[in-house]
């Protein structure tokens, strides 16, 4: 299992949190396999910077992808079936719910 650190643009990352959006389209730069774990961190592409929502204010702009808001999913399904060549369909499954130090340990072993 790898973990793979990636920026999800804000416009699709509460779709992507509460499930309505339940896969990703990516270039297969980074052999994505049936059960690697994303690490998806909220970005504004127009602004080029990761953001981090809080109970009372609107999104923010943080320092580094470590501050950001990040959800993990698992890959459930993998495809590159009628993509552009050198992309893929990751279904994303929403069987583990993991903090950042979870994760690390995770990782670990």
């Amino acid at each position: 299992m790898k973990i793979h650190e990636l920026k999800l643009d804000e416009k699709y990352f509460d779709l992507v949190r509460n499930g309505t959006k339940a896969f990703e389209i990516r270039k297969n730069d980074r052999d994505y396999r049936v059960g690697d774990l994303l690490a998806l961190s909220r970005y504004d592409s127009k602004l080029k910077s990761y953001r981090q929502n809080t109970f009372f204010l609107k999104p923010g702009v943080v320092d580094s992808v470590h501050e950001a808001d990040t959800i993990f999913k698992r890959v459930s399904y993998a495809t590159d079936f009628e993509q552009k060549d050198g992309y893929v369909v990751l279904g994303l499954s929403d069987e583990l719910v993991l903090s950042r130090k979870q994760v690390a340990e995770d990782a670990d072993g």
